[in-house]
């Protein structure tokens, strides 16, 4: 289902880590190739004019692939908190010329019912990019869970989460962690869903539905393939 070839899709620095940060290096260790891509710029709303915390994000960034071991990390510069402003078919475009250009079987991006619209728009770009049309690489979709997005989204039954994939990272639950570490601006202290404790405990819940001692969640929303 997880191919070798794997894009993994954040609106923002830290996303990509809350919601695949221990199935990367698992993917890594068994010979795939991870890219990630940040969407927006990932500052310029919550800090306008403060270049410095840009900086400091994208050091933070790099710090976290490093030790998960990521191959490619891409950053695009779409206004944070703004993608409402854009419109669709240019994110849908971006997409659409990534997938094609690197030919990734497997994707990872934002869930539908996440309270943060950017998650949402990036989540509706991708269905669009990766529509199985004859000569589509992408052969598997899936959506992950973002600790204070996809737990605060409208919990209904059309946008709650509902996972179907779940992958053991108990050997991989630390390295998740320190990854998190190296975005501390963007950490909260328990109980906030964003702390260092709560991400933890996700992944001990995640992984007690399914007999794992830690787990990262996924929700298939594509999958074609030959039996």
């Amino acid at each position: 289902m997880i191919g070798k070839n794997v894009l993994v899709v954040a609106a923002h620095p830290d996303d990509e880590v809350l919601g695949v940060g221990g199935t990367i290096p698992l993917i890594r260790a068994r010979g795939g190739r991870v890219t990630v891509v940040i969407v927006t710029d990932g500052s310029s709303a919550q800090y306008p004019g403060e270049d410095d915390i840009g900086h400091q994000k994208d050091q933070s960034l790099q710090a976290a692939h490093r030790i998960l071991g990521t191959d490619a990390v891409v950053r695009w510069d779409f206004p944070d908190m703004r993608l409402d402003t854009i419109e669709h078919i240019e994110l849908n475009r971006a997409f659409e010329t990534l997938i094609g250009e690197q030919q990734f079987d497997t994707v990872f991006v934002h869930h539908a019912g996440d309270i943060n619209l950017d998650h949402q728009l990036i989540h509706r770009s991708l269905l669009v990019a990766t529509r199985p049309m004859p000569g589509q690489p992408v052969a598997s979709l899936l959506s992950y869970h973002v600790n204070s997005a996809t737990d605060w989204g409208a919990r209904t039954g059309t946008n709650v989460f509902v996972p179907n994939v779940f992958i053991d990272i108990g050997s991989t639950i630390k390295m998740k962690l320190e990854a998190l570490k190296c975005y501390a601006v963007e950490l909260r202290d328990y109980p906030h869903p964003r702390s260092l404790a709560a991400v933890e405990n996700r992944a001990r819940v995640f992984g007690s539905e399914v007999g794992f001692h830690y787990a990262e969640a996924f929700q298939l929303l594509l999958h074609r393939g030959q039996i």
